[in-house]
């Protein structure tokens, strides 16, 4: 079967929904259009010069592209800001069932209520209609949390010319797939794209049709968390009647087969046999990408997708979250995955992690960053590999890799001049602003 994000039908939706058959397809007519894009961006931010209050609307669409945290929080703090949440639909035109569609969008409400940041769902439910946030809400600065065309158009970078769009990727970039991070149409044309560390400027420079002009380099502020003293975890194990190691399996959403180095389906019995033989010594938590369960559902059907989850969630040392991961990222002993952004991410602990994949295809899937973060990564793909990182690794604390992670951490991961990229984010705005 073919996954949805690279169907026909899924692509003649998107041309037909953003009318983008010239506009993302012709090169003259891209460059032509980014120029223009780019010229309104600039005076969009110097029409915010002086402007007391900044109205600040945050996209999303689902709980796990919230990065933004600490950003969020210093703008409530700060009387030039009055930021608000924006949630709206996932996947309109990706064929989905619309009941899980419908239950994400509740779910990502809770998210935000829980947290007690203000929020709108620009929804008006007498006419059935999803609203035109720049009428209603009337934002100067949009922060977008994902690139792609996965909900309606009018909640798209191309309606937002006229106002300084912003954009933190929801996730640490790492993989080699260089012009889908930097040179999307969204990349070219978003006012300001923050970004990781320096060596991800570069790609960016590289790569990106108006090489990189809109980049700033502020660090991640999804890991900012990580960096802080101020965050006490929750702890959200289950309680166990012996002590036991701790240990996440975070598998990605790319089952389709054309994704090379997936490897949810060929270790997803294994990984539920294995906590069961070390019930006595590890509690598992099962952590899949927002999207695995809407892909699994298209590839097992509904009642096979929902029973493998129940086994995780029911097991004695065994769970499933699909929430924030900050939480566990902070309490647990090891993390085993197949992530891009985890890959980075999840050194930020300074545990021992393994990534689910031969050595020999690093240098296909990572970027120059990426290889250096898998690099700090036990690796391997067979039930054999994993049951070694578990006994060796994590029961036994036989860790030989942890003096080149902190090293890594401490050359790429520590704070840019200083400061917290929540901090050098806001720097930033305010300096185009002021310019």
């Amino acid at each position: 079967m073919k996954s949805p994000d690279h169907s026909l039908k899924y692509k003649l939706r998107l041309v037909w929904a953003y009318k983008d058959v010239i506009r993302s397809h012709v090169p003259i007519v891209s460059r032509w259009y980014v120029r223009r894009f780019r010229m309104s961006q600039k005076a969009a931010a110097h029409r915010l010069h002086g402007k007391k209050r900044l109205e600040v609307a945050f996209f999303l669409t689902i709980p796990g592209m919230w990065k933004c945290d600490y950003l969020f929080q210093a703008m409530e703090k700060n009387p030039r800001f009055h930021p608000y949440v924006v949630i709206y639909p996932y996947s309109i035109y990706k064929g989905f069932i619309k009941s899980e569609v419908d239950a994400t969008l509740e779910w990502t409400r809770r998210f935000v209520e829980s947290k007690g940041f203000e929020y709108v769902i620009p929804y008006d439910g007498k006419c059935d209609k999803w609203l035109d946030v720049k009428t209603t809400l009337d934002p100067d600065i949009v922060f977008f949390s994902s690139p792609y065309k996965d909900h309606l158009p009018r909640y798209f970078v191309y309606h937002f010319r006229d106002r300084l769009t912003c954009y933190v990727p929801y996730g640490f970039s790492s993989l080699k797939m260089y012009k889908v991070t930097y040179d999307l149409l969204f990349d070219n044309l978003v006012g300001l794209h923050f970004v990781e560390t320096d060596i991800h400027r570069q790609l960016a420079a590289q790569y990106a049709r108006n090489k990189g002009e809109n980049v700033v380099v502020t660090g991640y502020p999804g890991t900012e968390v990580f960096l802080r003293n101020d965050y006490h975890p929750t702890y959200k194990w289950k309680p166990q009647v012996n002590e036991k190691k701790k240990v996440i399996w975070a598998p990605h959403h790319t089952v389709d087969e054309t994704i090379e180095g997936s490897t949810f389906l060929s270790v997803c019995n294994d990984m539920l046999e294995l906590a069961d033989k070390y019930k006595e010594q590890v509690q598992f938590v099962f952590k899949p990408h927002q999207l695995l369960k809407f892909k699994l559902q298209l590839l097992w059907g509904k009642e096979k997708t929902d029973e493998y989850y129940a086994k995780w969630a029911s097991g004695e040392n065994t769970q499933l979250e699909e929430s924030s991961y900050v939480d566990l990222f902070l309490t647990s002993d090891a993390m085993i995955h197949d992530s891009g952004s985890f890959t980075t991410e999840y050194l930020f602990t300074h545990k021992p992690v393994m990534y689910l994949a031969d050595e020999s295809i690093a240098h296909e899937r990572f970027g120059l960053f990426g290889i250096k973060s898998f690099e700090c990564h036990y690796h391997g793909v067979t039930r054999e590999s994993i049951e070694k990182f578990l006994t060796d690794v994590v029961v036994y604390g036989n860790d030989p890799m942890r003096e080149q992670r902190q090293a890594f951490f401490e050359k790429y991961l520590q704070p840019i001049d200083g400061m917290m990229p929540s901090e050098k984010i806001i720097y930033e705005i305010e300096k185009l602003i002021n310019s």
